[in-house]
């Protein structure tokens, strides 16, 4: 599985989704009780992402805007997803992988 990643560098992978689901979800990645995020359930009221796959050696700003599908809907939950290994869900990603977050801010109106 994933052998086309054999041997490229890792990616970290941090996201941000507002949504209005009627209860908190509960994310599964065994096969037999699959539940997985998905962007483009109609639930998720905005979503923003950052990929990077290059080693960063000092303290690097990143900021995550969040693109609204829906501006006339109240979110109910946040979620947000930080991960050293973008696959690393799926059991797979660079063996020491390390991601570092440090000043969480979360601005808003």
């Amino acid at each position: 599985m994933w052998q086309d990643l054999k041997g490229r560098p890792d990616s970290c992978f941090i996201w941000i989704a507002l949504t209005d689901w009627d209860e908190p979800r509960e994310i599964r990645t065994r096969p037999s009780e699959r539940q997985l995020f998905e962007i483009n359930d109609p639930h998720v009221i905005a979503y923003a992402e950052l990929i990077k796959g290059e080693d960063v050696t000092s303290w690097t700003r990143e900021d995550l805007v969040l693109k609204y599908r829906y501006t006339n809907r109240r979110p109910k939950y946040i979620v947000v997803v930080a991960t050293s290994s973008k696959y690393g869900d799926y059991f797979t990603g660079g063996v020491g992988s390390k991601l570092w977050i440090d000043n969480f801010e979360l601005l808003y109106d």
